[in-house]
């Protein structure tokens, strides 16, 4: 049961990143939640083995980045990556400009992914088709922003943190207030800085983790249930294990609740089982 959260370094896909570190730890298989693209660094949790089944329970946990982005430029990618357009004639917001538009996109909003994302269209990745020169139509999608502060300025650059909901682009953030503003804008740099409850300051790079030893790099291994802490604990006695483990409806101790829980025989995680309306735990994700 392990998951390690890795500070993604800048120019490596995600893809990489979880192989790079698999292959260090020497685990048989890996999985991670929430791509970080190649020019994000951050937050990128990396799930273990039988952990790896437990990756959709953090899907929809919130995020914390901190984003820069160059004011009189535009790009097909929305990023520094893509085919940048310098626009000379471009408007110069002034400060507070641009915190009376930061405060507008509190709450939840619409939102245009970018063409070159991997949302899918018919199953197939929106850059792949983007890359063909194909034209498709983008679908908007309610995301919410509960927090944004602008934390630097000086033109052309500046800077925010912003804390959002799952599937927010926060590229495509930046664009939009930069339209708002009456001009054009790319990202240039991105750091997610939170996932859920997991911090970058609990986070390691591949480059420091390389260069532990075994004993050191296992106090960066967390348990998976560690990871889930959003999700409650019920209890189940010492005679119901093997019952839940098969997949047959439990009964859990002191629950008055319906709901989604953890489920625990003492401190040893089982998995993870839903309460019903009978008051019975049924097995839904069991620990292999």
């Amino acid at each position: 049961m392990s998951v390690i959260i890795l500070n993604k370094e800048k120019n490596v896909t995600s893809f990489k990143a979880i192989k790079d570190v698999q292959k260090e730890m020497k685990f048989k298989k890996a999985g991670h939640g929430g791509t970080l693209d190649p020019l994000a660094t951050g937050v990128l949790p990396i799930f273990f083995n039988s952990s790896t089944r437990f990756i959709e329970y953090i899907a929809n946990d919130s995020k914390e980045y901190m984003a820069e982005f160059v004011l009189g430029l535009s790009s097909n990618t929305e990023d520094i990556t893509g085919q940048l357009e310098y626009h000379p004639n471009s408007k110069e917001p002034s400060k507070n400009d641009i915190d009376e538009v930061l405060q507008s996109f509190i709450g939840k909003i619409k939102q245009l992914a970018p063409e070159y994302s991997a949302k899918k269209i018919k199953g197939v990745p929106m850059y792949k088709l983007a890359r063909k020169g194909e034209k498709f139509e983008r679908r908007e999608q309610e995301i919410e922003i509960t927090s944004l502060d602008l934390i630097k300025y000086d033109y052309p650059n500046f800077s925010i943190q912003v804390n959002c909901s799952k599937g927010t682009y926060v590229r495509t953030l930046g664009c939009d207030i930069a339209k708002m503003l009456g001009t054009t804008a790319v990202l240039s740099d991105l750091k997610r800085t939170r996932f859920g409850n997991l911090s970058i300051d609990d986070s390691i790079s591949f480059d420091a983790l390389k260069n532990l030893d075994n004993q050191a790099k296992m106090q960066y291994v967390k348990r998976v249930e560690e990871i889930l802490i959003n999700i409650p604990r019920i209890n189940i006695s010492s005679t119901e294990v093997n019952k839940f483990r098969n997949g047959s409806k439990v009964e859990p101790e002191n629950i008055t609740k319906t709901g989604q829980f953890m489920v625990f025989a003492q401190e040893e995680f089982l998995g993870i089982g839903k309460v019903e309306e009978d008051m019975k735990v049924q097995p839904v994700k069991v620990l292999s």
